[in-house]
């Protein structure tokens, strides 16, 4: 857990527009936080808002999302169940096998051996603990600042897809333009783009 423990390096973002109404951010908040996995759904991964210090903890208050007075700070938790094809693979291959035997059919029609299937991967995940990862954000509703404690691309793009569905509002990744719109004028750092390339190394043609 990267923002308590220092352990890692964030993620810089800037973000776009202010939250006007908390109220209905904490409804989102509520909306979008973890549930676990259900078997019955055959989906292998589930993802939202938890508590930054407690994975485990989902009863969000107003006051609860706030560090001081501007600091909202959540963890983003991701649940994943693996199970390996091979295995899967070889279990089906001996379900349907016992299937056609015992209904003495020479095969299994493709709806029915898909709903085997499903239910099979349903069995499978009802007795797997899934695997538990935690990401956890602080933004600085002031400044504009926010910091993810994420790396990996796929995790990255759920992270800002749950903060717009969740805040109404956009991230910019970190760049030389986006914290030049943050320390100076945003007219001059508008001028920025406007900057002609500069070669520092010759390159022999």
């Amino acid at each position: 857990m990267g923002a308590i423990t220092g352990r890692m390096s964030p993620l810089g973002f800037y973000v776009q527009g202010q939250v006007e109404d908390w109220d209905k951010v904490l409804d989102e908040v509520v909306r979008y936080r973890f549930q676990p996995l259900d078997p019955e759904t055959g989906r292998q991964q589930a993802f939202g808002w938890v508590d930054l210090k407690d994975p485990f903890f989902t009863e969000f208050t107003r006051a609860g999302l706030f560090y001081g007075d501007a600091i909202v700070a959540l963890s983003m938790r991701v649940d994943t169940v693996s199970i390996p094809s091979s295995q899967l693979k070889l279990h089906l291959a001996k379900r349907l096998r016992d299937l056609r035997l015992e209904t003495k059919r020479e095969s299994i029609p493709k709806a029915e051996a898909a709903q085997v299937k499903e239910d099979l991967q349903a069995e499978f995940m009802s007795r797997v603990v899934p695997t538990i990862k935690l990401y956890e954000m602080v933004y600085n509703t002031e400044t504009g600042r926010l910091w993810f404690f994420g790396k990996a691309q796929g995790i990255v793009q759920t992270f800002m897809d749950l903060f717009h569905e969740t805040f109404g509002l956009y991230l910019a990744p970190d760049s030389p333009f986006t914290v030049a719109r943050e320390r100076i004028s945003e007219e001059m750092a508008d001028s920025l783009l406007e900057l002609e390339e500069t070669r520092f190394v010759s390159i022999d043609e």
